[in-house]
């Protein structure tokens, strides 16, 4: 009987802590540039998320950039981020950004800056969590807001320093991002693997956030 108990207590525990990954393709007309991984870790009162992509592309020279992101949420509320960016293998951004229970402190590629929350929706959030028309997203790497604009049925455009990017979502999930530079567009596609799963919603979004 102990057996048994111990058996679905650790179940139970292997449950709430259970990850969710999507996964996707970079891709720029027919060529497939590299991926993108992001996971949910659910455990508790916690929401972690990871990011991680690989881009390579070619104008004139060839280009590799890596992304990854790091985040940290608790009762709905971000802690900390760490956001690194790097060309070729040189760190181009990064960022750090934590909460001490007052405050929010941003470090932005050594630069420091203070200012009050809560940030509840971050860049990090934005493939597990559908944003509604004029929802702000804090970017690390900005250190500001940005504004998602409703352009069409469960597709939103988000504009930064560096161009545009327009989202689309299924389920409450972002299934693909059209990202629209000076010197080119691309698509950072869902694999057709991790689409079946939203289709059967074996993977969840989270509803549309609120202020």
């Amino acid at each position: 009987m102990k057996r048994i108990f111990t058996i679905v207590y650790l179940s139970i525990v292997c449950q709430a802590a259970l990850g969710q990954t999507l996964h996707y393709d970079v891709i720029k007309g027919s060529k497939n540039l590299g991926n993108m991984t992001v996971e949910r870790i659910q455990k508790e009162n916690a929401v972690k998320y990871e990011i991680k992509s690989e881009v390579t592309f070619r104008i004139l020279f060839s280009f590799t950039v890596d992304y990854e992101s790091s985040s940290e949420y608790k009762h709905g509320k971000l802690i900390k981020e760490y956001t690194h960016n790097e060309l070729n293998g040189s760190t181009q951004k990064e960022s750090t950004i934590w909460f001490d229970g007052e405050k929010y402190t941003l470090d932005l590629n050594g630069s420091r800056s203070t200012f009050k929350g809560p940030i509840k929706y971050s860049v990090a959030t934005i493939y597990f969590q559908e944003p509604k028309d004029g929802q702000k997203v804090y970017s690390p790497q900005f250190g500001d807001y940005l504004t998602f604009n409703e352009v069409g049925n469960h597709q939103y455009e988000l504009e930064s320093p560096d161009g545009m990017n327009l989202y689309s979502y299924r389920n409450g999930l972002c299934t693909e991002v059209k990202v629209s530079r000076d010197f080119a567009k691309f698509y950072f596609k869902m694999t057709p693997e991790s689409l079946k799963k939203v289709e059967d919603k074996n993977i969840v979004g989270g509803s549309p956030v609120v202020d």
